[in-house]
């Protein structure tokens, strides 16, 4: 494995992780493109130093993206979480075929149902749209996993109130906010656009106030 020199350059190793090859609508399984996800790892690994040399959690790691991502930005162990097997075999292959399966673990597991700590959660939840308040169960996971959390939620101003307020109610706060924006190809029946723009929000989560 060779760590990327720059964000364009994670960026292009990460257009290598497979989509799901069946997606589920009722789990909101979309692959995040390569883009935010290496400017999300980016801001993680750069501005805030929660990566190189830590034990990972990526909750729901589907096929692996942000899992790969951070094994080649430098972390310790990285250990990828998902319900679904079909997933983690791909993401298995990915890691696998990008020469970091030795620095990852996955585990077929509800992450309502999980015994793990580590030093950090990365996560792309289901939003909610699908199984109304499917994102709750990874948001309070992810702070009984680990004391900082990265977790990347759909945007607008109500969503930004209740998260906040959510997460003080677990005992954590919301430290920072990065904005960003995808494209998703056609994924489901319902999908009638070439493509969908979406504005998200990777929020910085810490325990305690």
């Amino acid at each position: 494995m060779i760590r990327p020199r720059s964000k364009s350059d994670l960026e292009i190793q990460l257009e290598r992780v497979e989509g799901f090859a069946a997606p589920k609508a009722e789990r909101e399984q979309y692959r995040l493109p390569a883009p935010a996800a290496a400017e999300a790892l980016w801001y993680i690994g750069l501005r805030h130093g929660d990566l190189e040399g830590r034990l990972i959690v990526d909750l729901g790691c589907g096929t692996g993206m942000l899992a790969a991502g951070a094994a080649m930005m430098g972390a310790d162990h990285v250990v990828g979480v998902d319900i679904d097997p079909e997933a983690v075999a791909s993401a298995k292959r990915v890691a696998a075929r990008m020469g970091i399966s030795g620095g990852m673990d996955f585990i077929i597991a509800d992450v309502r149902h999980l015994e793990i700590k580590a030093d950090v959660v990365v996560q792309n939840p289901p939003f909610g749209i699908q199984v109304r308040q499917a994102d709750r169960a990874f948001l309070k996971a992810g702070l009984a996993v680990a004391p900082t959390v990265y977790s990347i939620h759909r945007a607008g101003e109500g969503v930004r109130a209740f998260i906040s307020s959510y997460i003080e109610g677990l005992g954590g706060r919301v430290e920072e906010v990065l904005p960003l924006k995808i494209k998703l190809p056609p994924t489901y029946h319902f999908h009638k656009k070439r493509f969908h723009a979406v504005d998200i929000d990777l929020y910085r989560i810490v325990r305690g106030y």
